[in-house]
Formats: C-alpha cells, sequence, structure tokens
C-alpha cells in the first residue's frame, strides 16, 4: 500500500474513533438539558450516558474475537455505518425510551469500530512506523475522551443537545467514503466463524452484574444486599469465565497474552489514566459553571486547554518512542499527571483561573505524551493484535466507566461529609461544600497517578534488571 493512502486511513479511521469516544464524554454537560426537555429526573437521564459505556465494554471483546477470524476491515466499515445511523436516531429522539435505544445502536457501532482500529493501523503501517501511526491515533482517541465537556459546553452554548448527536453524521460519511475506497478488499469467510459462546455469556454476565452494582450501589448504598449480592456474582462469573477459556480450543481470549508483562501493565495503566481523566469530566463542569459562575461557552473553552494541549503533544510522543521505547515515554508522561492532580487538591474560588487553566493545559499535555497503546500493540505477538486491540479498547472504556461512577461517589460523599447528611446534587448556597467533595476526589485521583507510576517504574527496573543478568 502506497504511503499517501496509509495516512488517508489513519485519518479515516482515527476520525471514527474521534467520535466513538468523544461520544463517551460529550453527553456529560448535556444530561441537565436532557433531563429538563425530556422532562425525566438527572439520574434517568445519566443512563445516557451509562448505557453507552456499559454496552462497549459487554460487546468489544467478542467482536474483536470476531475481527480475527472475518478480517478487521469489514467489521470497522460495518460499525461505523452503524454509529452513524445511531447518532441520527439519537438526534431525532423525543423522549427518554428512544434515546436509550439509539444509544444502543450506537454503542454496537463504536464497539465494532474500537475492536478493530489498533489492529488496522498495525496491518497497514510497517514495524518501524507503529509507533508514530498509533500515536497520532492514540492523541485522537484520547482527545475524544477529554474533549468532550469542553467541544459539549461550546455546541450548547449555540445550539441545542441534539446537534452533539448529529454532528457525527456528515464527519462519518465522509470517513465511511474515504475509508471504502482506499481500504483493501477483504473477502468474509463466514464458514470459518467459531465463537466461545460460554466464555462470552460469562464474560457479558460478569460486565452486567459489575456496573448495575456500581450504579445501583450510588443510589442506595454499597451495603446494600442486592448490590453486594451482585458484585459476588460478578466474581463468580470471573472466575467460570477464566476456566472456560482455559480448557476450549478457541477461546474468546487468550488468556496467555497477560502473561506479558508489558502488555498487562500497560492495560492496567491505561485504565488507570482513563480513570483519572474521568474525574475532570464530571467535575470541571460543576466546578466552572456552578461554584464559578462562568457561563456553557467559557467554561467549554476553558476545558478545551486539555485536547489543544494534547494535540501537540502525542505526535512528539509518538515519534520519541520509536526511538525509546514507548514504556519509557509512558512512565516519565505519568509525572507530569501529578502537577494538575495536585493543582486541583488545592485550588479555591478564590484563586487566580490562570491556576485552573495551566492545570488543564498540563494534563492534556500529559495525557497526549502518554504513549499506551504503541506500548500495549507493540507487547502484543501479530497473532494477537486483532484480540489485543479490543482488550485496549475495553481497558480504556472500562476506566472511563468506572472513573465516572468512582468521581461522581467520591464527589457526593464529601460533599455529603461537610453537609452533615446524604446528597445526591450540587450543594447551590454552599460552595465550600462542593470544593471539599472536588478536593477529596482528587486526592483520590492523585493515588490512581501514583500507582500507575509505581507499575510502569517495576517494568522499566525489572527489563533493566533482566537485561543486566543477560549480558
Amino acid at each position: 500500500m502506497k504511503q499517501r493512502s496509509q495516512w488517508i486511513l489513519l485519518m479515516a479511521t482515527s476520525s471514527v474513533s474521534f467520535m466513538s469516544t468523544l461520544d463517551a464524554s460529550i453527553v456529560n454537560i448535556a444530561i441537565p438539558h436532557i433531563s429538563r426537555e425530556l422532562n425525566v429526573p438527572m439520574n434517568e437521564a445519566e443512563w445516557v450516558v451509562s448505557v453507552y459505556l456499559v454496552l462497549i465494554c459487554v460487546l468489544l471483546i467478542f467482536f474483536g474475537r470476531l475481527s480475527d477470524q472475518i478480517g478487521r476491515i469489514p467489521i470497522f466499515q460495518v460499525g461505523t455505518l452503524v454509529f452513524i445511523t445511531g447518532s441520527l436516531f439519537c438526534g431525532l429522539s423525543t423522549n427518554l425510551p428512544l434515546l436509550l435505544g439509539a444509544r444502543a445502536l450506537q454503542a454496537l457501532g463504536s464497539s465494532m469500530v474500537m475492536a478493530t482500529n489498533f489492529g488496522i493501523i498495525t496491518q497497514i503501517f510497517p514495524s518501524n512506523q507503529h509507533g508514530r501511526a498509533l500515536g497520532l491515533n492514540s492523541s485522537v482517541v484520547q482527545i475524544g475522551n477529554i474533549a468532550g465537556p469542553g467541544l459539549g459546553g461550546l455546541i450548547l452554548s449555540v445550539v441545542s443537545w441534539h446537534w452533539i448527536f448529529f454532528i457525527n453524521v456528515p464527519i462519518g460519511i465522509i470517513a465511511f467514503l474515504f475509508g471504502h475506497r482506499i481500504f483493501p478488499h477483504q473477502q468474509i469467510h463466514f464458514n470459518k466463524i467459531v465463537i466461545d459462546w460460554p466464555g462470552y455469556a460469562t464474560f457479558a454476565t460478569m460486565i452486567s452484574a459489575f456496573f448495575v452494582a456500581i450504579y445501583w450501589g450510588q443510589a442506595v448504598g454499597f451495603h446494600s444486599a442486592g448490590v453486594l449480592s451482585l458484585f459476588g456474582l460478578a466474581i463468580v462469573m470471573l472466575a467460570a469465565f477464566i476456566l472456560i477459556e482455559r480448557r476450549v480450543q478457541q477461546p474468546l481470549i487468550q488468556l496467555e497474552i497477560f502473561a506479558n508483562r508489558g502488555f498487562s501493565l500497560g492495560i492496567i495503566s491505561a485504565m488507570l489514566v482513563y480513570m483519572t481523566g474521568f474525574f475532570n469530566n464530571v467535575i470541571m463542569p460543576f466546578y466552572l459553571q456552578e461554584t464559578l459562575m462562568l457561563s456553557s461557552a467559557t467554561a467549554g473553552l476553558i476545558l478545551m486547554a486539555v485536547p489543544l494541549l494534547n494535540i501537540f503533544s502525542a505526535p512528539a510522543g509518538g515519534v520519541i518512542s520509536d526511538h525509546i521505547g514507548a514504556e519509557r515515554v509512558s512512565f516519565y508522561a505519568l509525572f507530569l499527571f501529578l502537577i494538575p492532580e495536585l493543582i486541583f487538591i488545592f485550588v479555591q474560588p478564590t484563586w487566580s483561573l490562570a491556576w485552573l487553566v495551566f492545570g488543564l493545559a498540563v494534563f492534556g499535555t500529559a495525557n497526549g505524551a502518554f504513549q499506551n497503546n504503541p506500548m500495549i500493540m507493540g507487547n502484543a505477538g501479530p497473532e494477537f493484535q486483532g484480540i489485543a486491540g479490543s482488550i485496549a479498547a475495553l481497558g480504556r472504556n472500562l476506566g472511563m466507566a468506572i472513573g465516572l461512577s468512582l468521581a461522581t461517589s467520591l464527589l457526593y460523599s464529601g460533599i455529603s461529609q461537610r453537609a452533615g447528611h446524604h446528597m445526591t446534587a450540587y450543594p447551590h448556597g454552599h460552595a465550600s461544600w462542593f470544593v471539599y467533595g472536588m478536593h477529596f476526589s482528587y486526592l483520590f485521583a492523585l493515588g490512581l497517578i501514583m500507582i500507575a507510576i509505581g507499575l510502569l517504574g517495576w517494568l522499566l527496573w525489572s527489563r533493566k534488571k533482566a537485561l543486566s543478568l543477560h549480558s
């Protein structure tokens, strides 16, 4: 394939990946608008976010395994069309059930796209360009994750929430047409499809039980017998899944892929970073609009500091990773995350807004430089590229979904501590309560980054030690 065609395909796949990731975070800032217009409570409107993330987590591994058997390109292209259709129906929805159904369709398309895009990139680019290509794709995916609140705020300041979804349609169609014209033709062999249905059933049950327990626990408390039973079911299903995968001839996930330390720790560190990123998506819009009393447009512009800096740091990180290794670049980037987390732990409404903008800008720089996807894909063998991409996307979406619930739980736990009673909404008239909950939440986020530093630091140390023993 010509080099020009490779980069056009990278743009096409990255555009769809951007939209599918953006739609996980952009809806957060529109929830109050959706709640008011559809006349539903806030906790019900929040399912517009949750159903998307949870269904992606359930479906990703299935499509990753399927793509290894029938080809990644056909699944990516079909997924793009399904995502565009789901986006159109989301924008046309006039009630919550229709919107949730359309979001489920969106999630189906997104899971097909996310399960295949990394594998397609490693398939069409030579190995010496994987770092640069995956770095650029990673930057687009990360920008989609963190640009949601800022871009959503700007859109909502001009038009209705429906356009958060409508905007995907023309971009998706253009990306599909470019890809359809240039993608190499790949014949599909349906007679070769073998799916580990018992394994998938236990996996889907595990993920579903885990997230229902989290979201139900937020409403009724995590000490509830029903919530604890669901967590127990998730653990039992995890054990059953591992047993099944070890025994079947063609497992859903080849568990031996996790024997590679670089791959496993790359997945875990990615989850931790995406969890931390979603703390910003949940907390910052409230802080800017409710505590500092800024408009949606102004808040959106401030939050755009994160993706703007990400745009510049991610390609640079990809180029550097091709020379010194993605693990080392990611390790150094994690230390940059400490600066914004410390600012967010101590910031007060009386501080200059420049401190907040600086913190968000450094967060964007660190997020772009964190070369996690090249690290994950580089540690997976050629036979694992399809499922490795799916597992990487699963780790990312698990991080976002868990980060969403963690940030919400910690924020309102801190607010409730100050209020002296249980609270699940912004404490109007008591900004100091919210600031306390915000500091409490970001202290936990700082701990997540410290864990990631420890894991990658141990990986680099163990590899250095192994090299010294062999020399």
